[in-house]
């Protein structure tokens, strides 16, 4: 199983993990360069799983704990969208994969 997500690798900077980060709390694109972390549009993903959205109410944040790895990008995640003022609401029992936190 997996998910393609639309998006022309061409465009985007290759980042490391902070700056992939910090270009999702900007509202911009971005990758890592291995491709695991990415900021799409208003989404920020972990592989294939979204573990950050911005909507028009805000940002929903997924808390649920994956790996040590995710977790760590969660925090950096967290902390840098709380630094720059974001309130964020969290949700949890996201299943790896998931593509759209607006339904949790």
């Amino acid at each position: 199983m997996g998910v393609h997500l639309k998006f022309n690798p061409l465009t985007i900077t290759i980042m490391n993990n902070n700056q992939v980060i910090n270009a999702f709390v900007c509202g911009k694109c971005g990758r890592s360069s291995n491709g695991n972390l990415r900021s799409v549009g208003d989404k920020l993903f972990n592989y294939y799983t979204c573990i950050a959205q911005r909507t028009a109410k805000g940002i929903i944040f997924n808390g649920t704990k994956y790996s040590v790895s995710t977790s760590k990008i969660q925090t950096w995640t967290l902390h840098a969208l709380i630094l720059n003022g974001f309130k964020c609401r969290e949700v949890t029992n996201v299943p790896m994969g998931a593509t759209d936190l607006t339904r949790f």
